[in-house]
């Protein structure tokens, strides 16, 4: 009996003992002013609204391109974060990590479409040569997020941040044709995303100003900087949970917004090309779109839901 007593007694002192020295590791392993942290971010509530810069799984890129300049004169509203991103966290204080964010996306985009060798058609009506056009579509988003962040917890933390965010989103066609504008064709056959207008009939421009000044009837674009690369600056912030389900490892999962954002636009333009009858030749010309735009968002409809992973170091 006394032997069974003493044991009772033994692991009733010791297992507070190891309790105590096993929380003393638990507390030690627990991220500490000077570590770092990596991970990534991925905001689901952003794939509905962002500016799209990428054709969509199984579609055609021609849709794509099509797409891309039916909106061309639109000005981008870019508010929220990006849907993925990687992020760096630093542990400057106690409860507080400053952390750094990255989220870009992007395409580039090669389309090539035979149409009709005029040339040859000219010295042979029966030919079926052909040439090539090409248009390339550059279209381009990024997030860059600098914030502060605090934290209070063990392995399941209160987070609450506040950053300023800067996006940029936009893009840009050019096209190169395989048939050239001469004297004897001044309106060459040309693909159907070209889109040839007339001086007077042009639904971007009806007056053609630019275009009836140099004597050009017809034109077709060589460049189109009519999104061109928008630049946004606001601020976010955000409030959430942070679990740590393994050692240095954590999820997070926080509500986001940007009560405040300015949005701001480039001038806009496409570079057009045609025959000249005063000069005789083909000339270039600037066809405005705008002197450029901007815009500010306030209030608290821009919310996203931010979902991460973070390894400490």
């Amino acid at each position: 009996m006394k032997k069974i007593i003493s044991t009772l007694l033994a692991v009733f002192v010791a297992a507070p003992l190891l309790w105590s020295q096993e929380a003393k590791q638990q507390e030690w392993n627990e991220p500490q002013t000077g570590d770092w942290a990596i991970g990534i971010t991925f905001n689901p509530v952003s794939l509905g609204s962002r500016l799209t810069v990428q054709p969509q799984a199984g579609t055609g890129v021609n849709g794509s391109i099509s797409g891309s300049m039916a909106i061309e004169k639109q000005l981008y509203a870019l508010s929220q974060d990006p849907v993925l991103a990687f992020r760096l966290k630093y542990r400057y204080a106690e409860n507080w990590n400053m952390r750094i964010a990255l989220g870009f996306s992007g395409s580039h985009i090669n389309y090539t479409e035979y149409v009709q060798d005029d040339y040859s058609v000219l010295q042979n009506p029966s030919s079926e040569n052909k040439v090539s056009d090409i248009v390339r579509s550059d279209l381009n988003s990024g997030n860059l997020v600098l914030g502060t962040e605090f934290v209070k917890g063990k392995k399941l933390k209160f987070t609450m941040g506040f950053s300023l965010m800067y996006a940029i989103g936009g893009g840009k066609l050019s096209f190169d044709y395989g048939n050239k504008i001469s004297a004897l064709n001044p309106i060459p056959t040309s693909m159907p995303y070209s889109g040839w207008i007339n001086g007077k009939t042009a639904a971007l421009n009806p007056d053609n100003a630019a275009g009836a000044a140099q004597g050009i009837a017809w034109a077709r674009p060589l460049k189109t900087n009519n999104s061109g690369i928008h630049h946004g600056i606001g601020v976010a912030m955000d409030m959430g949970l942070e679990w740590f389900f393994q050692e240095r490892i954590s999820l997070g999962a926080a509500v986001t917004f940007s009560p405040v954002m300015l949005t701001f636009q480039p001038q806009t333009f496409t570079i057009m090309e045609g025959f000249s009858t005063k000069t005789g030749k083909v000339e270039q010309y600037n066809l405005l779109v705008s002197p450029g735009s901007w815009s500010c968002l306030y209030g608290t409809e821009n919310i996203g839901f931010q979902i991460s992973l973070n390894y400490y170091l």
